[in-house]
């Protein structure tokens, strides 16, 4: 395997979003938010990745306390939390009145867990952090207010993806989608990683640290240890978020835009007009039509059972751009 990138070693802080996942998104029979959890927890501390910080949204607490285990087992594991907002609603959907105290409900169900964190980190749902320089200010100045920095992505790999052809194939006890779609979900985590190191070496004329996410997903449990031994193999160091939030590509802000679903270094390479890495079409395409099963269309199980009563919870209309 070549590395990750030509320069030598490229050093990686590891976060997890979402290990209790979105309302309405379907996960295989018997598996459960805390099994995810532990076992993601377990991977990363096996591959000596310690002092993780995951950021999960607290909404699904409201109607079923008992999840908070998950955020329990998380700290017990060694990992630390940061705060993910409430609702998980993007920045746009949002006042700046309302976003800000949507941070403090979520601030007021785990804060007690986030203060366990060396640092205090918050991350902005989906990484979208607003698509005016105002309402992103009104959001940044509460932040400090309240002793938090934001955690920006600067390396994924769209792994949201992958949740509903796994969950479609594991249920159908389709084994050549499954063993498709991990493979694919693989072989994507690495090359993505390599294109955003690309992409920071462009903008920045050196390799930077990278903070790398990944959702607590079924697959992810499947997969994360072949990912992470990937990594190192392709030449990776893991380093804590402390140390790559110390770049200063972490701290500064690139301009807000209109684009959905674009990370902090998309939206640096945006604003330069310089082309961003994304995942090849014709293999999203195959991804998302794996293990077809009726009823559960990916894009439509996203915004019919996800991202519709999402915005309906955030009194917003519905808008999204695929």
């Amino acid at each position: 395997m070549s590395n990750i990138s030509p320069a030598g070693v490229v050093k990686v802080a590891v976060t997890v979003d979402d290990f209790v996942l979105w309302d309405g998104v379907p996960m295989p029979d018997g598996i459960t938010p805390l099994d995810i959890t532990k076992s993601i927890a377990a991977t990363l501390t096996d591959h000596g990745v310690t002092g993780v910080y995951g950021f999960s949204h607290t909404h699904r607490l409201d109607s079923d306390p008992g999840l908070m285990a998950a955020w329990e087992a998380w700290v017990e594991a060694g990992h630390h939390l940061g705060n993910h907002t409430h609702l998980h609603a993007p920045l746009r959907w949002m006042s700046g009145d309302q976003y800000c105290a949507d941070i403090d409900k979520a601030e007021g169900l785990i804060g007690n867990l986030i203060a366990m964190a060396p640092e205090r980190y918050f991350r902005y749902a989906m990484d979208m952090a607003g698509e005016t320089e105002s309402k992103r200010g009104e959001v940044e100045d509460h932040l400090r207010a309240s002793g938090y920095r934001n955690a920006p992505i600067t390396a994924w790999f769209s792994d949201f993806t992958w949740i509903v052809p796994y969950y479609r194939a594991v249920m159908s006890k389709d084994e050549d989608a499954t063993r498709f779609l991990r493979e694919t979900y693989v072989s994507s985590a690495v090359g993505q990683l390599a294109a955003h190191a690309q992409l920071a070496r462009r903008m920045f004329g050196q390799d930077i640290p990278l903070i790398w996410l990944i959702h607590g997903t079924a697959i992810a449990t499947d997969t994360l240890g072949t990912i992470l031994d990937a990594f190192v193999e392709g030449g990776v160091e893991f380093v804590s978020l402390r140390e790559a939030m110390s770049h200063p590509a972490h701290f500064a802000m690139p301009p807000c835009n209109s684009e959905f679903l674009r990370n902090h270094l998309q939206r640096y390479a945006i604003a330069a007009g310089i082309p961003e890495p994304h995942l090849d079409a014709e293999l999203f395409g195959r991804v998302i039509t794996a293990a077809p099963v009726e009823g559960y269309d990916t894009v439509t199980v996203f915004e019919e059972r996800m991202l519709k009563p999402l915005a309906q919870r955030a009194g917003a209309a519905y808008d999204w751009t695929w």
